[in-house]
């Protein structure tokens, strides 16, 4: 599985997750619920999706990789979701598709905890996922605000 592969992967489990854990959900207020709830581990989430895919090849390396863009998301999800919130004129996060959310929330973690993925990489991953899971002009949606979220971590 590449990267490419195990980023949508992650993605297409936060989606998923979005539904049934509060700490990905979006609450009335425009931002992640944060409180713990009785949601699967990151662990169960990742097996969960690949009984449900088994099609798609992951090793060890891979599970690692999306285990930790998972930890990553949930732990700073009321965080990441200020940046959204911040960056995004006229739009409510409970206004914003559930799939461009999760894009997102995975891009912004990449961009802002994760040095060793440089930004353009994320935001353009982040566009094609966009491209094919969401809606004609997500991509330019997700690349505006993803842009904006860039080059305010770089200021």
């Amino acid at each position: 599985m590449s990267r490419r592969d195990s980023r949508e992967a992650a993605v297409k489990i936060i989606f998923q997750n979005m539904f049934t854990d509060s700490r990905l959900g979006v609450a009335g207020s425009g931002t992640a619920v944060a409180e713990k709830a009785c949601a699967p581990d990151c662990a169960q989430m990742i097996e969960a999706y690949f009984e449900c895919a088994p099609e798609e090849d992951c090793g060890e390396l891979d599970k690692v990789y999306i285990s930790s863009i998972l930890e990553g998301v949930l732990k700073e999800a009321p965080s990441i979701d200020q940046y959204i919130i911040k960056n995004s004129k006229d739009w409510t996060i409970d206004r914003m598709s559930r799939i461009d959310l999760a894009i997102m929330r995975v891009a912004i973690f990449e961009i802002l905890y994760r040095e060793d993925i440089p930004a353009s990489v994320s935001i353009n991953e982040a566009v094609e996922l966009a491209k094919k899971y969401s809606h004609e002009d997500a991509g330019s949606f997700i690349n505006g605000i993803l842009g904006s979220i860039y080059s305010e971590s770089r200021a």
